[in-house]
């Protein structure tokens, strides 16, 4: 045995911890992506699978007895081969938490986690289908509406899953899922400067989206004067689609103001 592998081995009990810690920071980080990988399986196993999954204490057990497993690679495992994988572990499970997490930024990871405890398939599935275009994961998100996720429904404050995409990577499966466009996807894809989003959403319209741009009166064109995210050309074509559809100029406006 090596003096490295000894320093290990010597020191096998403190790696019950670090593993155990990894392993429950790769599961805060990963959760939802796991949760939905488990939601796609057949409705029976699946409300098992979220049930166990979302519920916090259980997990901490899980990752305490992930961590207590390092105790039996020295059984298994030469030495030297034991301290490699001691070390091996912990760190692979950091590159996974650091390069594939997500972190819930707006607070709505709680939508999914409350059926998901309760293993309700339906409700966790509808939910994880808004988060999945939240965090850009779109695999996961074409495999929900794949498996007939519905893709008009709303989270609890009200956002759709259209609300949140941007990406016409996004936009494209779940307007042809059924997905209905409405004034506040519109209002969204304008404040971004999305310009083929807008187009996308407009096409998916009976009337070009002239009912979407009067459902939101003046507010599109004024997102639109101010985005962040596109350029001055991008930013003169979404006006001009705008107006098109019936959005009123905002010199015109100021001036209707005045009077």
């Amino acid at each position: 045995m090596s003096k490295v592998s000894k320093l290990v081995y010597g020191l096998r009990f403190l790696v019950i911890p670090i593993w155990s810690v990894s392993a429950f920071v790769f599961w805060i980080m990963n959760g939802i992506r796991i949760l939905a990988w488990l939601a796609m399986l057949p409705e029976g196993i699946a409300s098992v699978a979220i049930a166990l999954f979302s519920q916090t204490g259980i997990m901490v057990l899980i990752c305490a007895a992930v961590g207590g497993s390092s105790l039996l690679l020295w059984r298994w495992l030469r030495a030297k081969q034991a301290a490699v994988v001691v070390a091996l572990i912990p760190v692979l499970l950091w590159i996974g938490s650091l390069s594939f997490g997500r972190i819930d930024m707006q607070g709505t990871e709680t939508y999914v986690l409350v059926p998901a405890q309760h293993g309700d398939v339906r409700n966790t599935r509808e939910q994880l289908l808004i988060k999945m275009v939240q965090y850009g994961l779109n695999t996961e998100l074409k495999t929900l509406i794949q498996i007939g996720t519905d893709v008009n429904v709303h989270n609890p404050k009200g956002q759709s899953a259209l609300y949140w995409a941007r990406d016409p990577e996004q936009v494209k499966p779940l307007l042809q899922a059924g997905a209905k466009p409405d004034g506040e996807s519109l209002l969204q894809a304008a404040f971004w400067g999305r310009l083929d989003t807008m187009k996308l959403l407009f096409a998916a319209t009976p009337d070009d989206g002239k009912a979407l741009v009067a459902e939101v009166g003046d507010r599109a064109l004024q997102d639109a004067t101010h985005v962040v995210a596109s350029g001055e050309q991008d930013r003169s074509q979404i006006i001009q689609l705008l107006i098109a559809r019936g959005a009123k100029p905002i010199s015109n406006q100021s001036n209707s103001d005045q009077r």
